[in-house]
């Protein structure tokens, strides 16, 4: 009989509506049919990576942001990433289409890419979206800020052989070749791509695993005046507690795979 991840969780209970409030949970998980899901970790202000560039706002945004997401990166995600490795729980990898491009190892099981459309659409305001993207991001941010650089932090970097993946077909196929059945999220960020991105909480729930948050192991793109209240994590967490299922802590996770 396979080995059972047993830690605490919660919930948000919604119903019934003068009821609701955070409800405490026991979860219990097939290890051979668990993978830790690392999503999005760029090297943006990390060692050896590109220097946040004040003049663009990419990736987690701002610079306390970046400083947070080393941290956890490096204090949080990565000694997971070690108990589950030591544990032989399956660690598996989600990122950008730009930042898979550079690793062979990311194409395994990958959509062709889609075949163009012979057309462009036409927009109800010529131009508009674009003067929005630049105010937002800067000129030209794909190309001249640091985005156009980045790559997957090395700190959490995948070993030989574990699921790297961009798309969402791509990562199913990569996880049920391995028989897994339940999925617990890290990386960044908490209220965008955690919950939205090709292979993130929102796109695999449709296919039915069970799915799981860790929610120290994450962080919302935090603006200055929001950053202190973590207000975008906090929202993230709690929305994903509401839809999808329960979060956890890495020092639960940690003991659950040492046990």
């Amino acid at each position: 009989m396979g080995r059972t991840l047993r830690l605490p969780g919660r919930y948000y209970r919604t119903i019934p509506l003068n009821g609701s409030g955070y409800e405490a949970t026991e979860v219990e998980l097939a290890a051979d049919k668990t993978a830790l899901v690392v999503l999005h970790c760029w090297n943006i202000g990390c060692e050896g990576g590109p220097a946040v560039d004040p003049r663009f706002w990419v990736g987690m945004g701002f610079r306390e942001d970046f400083v947070e997401a080393e941290r956890i990166m490096r204090e949080v995600i990565r000694p997971c990433m070690d108990a589950a490795r030591a544990a032989s729980i399956v660690v598996a990898h989600v990122e950008a289409d730009s930042i898979a491009a550079r690793h062979p190892e990311a194409q395994k099981e990958a959509d062709a890419a889609p075949a163009p459309s012979g057309g462009s659409v036409t927009e109800v305001v010529p131009g508009w979206r674009a003067q929005i993207v630049a105010r937002s991001h800067g000129p030209e941010y794909p190309t001249r800020s640091p985005y156009a650089k980045m790559d997957r932090a090395q700190i959490v970097a995948p070993l030989p052989g574990e699921p790297f993946a961009y798309q969402t077909g791509q990562f199913h196929r990569l996880l049920q070749q391995r028989g897994i059945e339940n999925l617990i999220y890290t990386g960044f960020a908490t209220d965008m791509c955690v919950l939205r991105a090709p292979g993130g909480i929102e796109p695999m729930a449709g296919f039915g695993y069970r799915l799981y948050l860790m929610r120290d192991a994450t962080l919302g793109i935090e603006l200055p005046g929001t950053f202190a209240e973590r207000t975008a994590t906090r929202w993230g967490i709690a929305y994903f507690e509401t839809h999808y299922g329960d979060t956890v802590l890495s020092e639960d996770f940690i003991a659950a795979c040492r046990a």
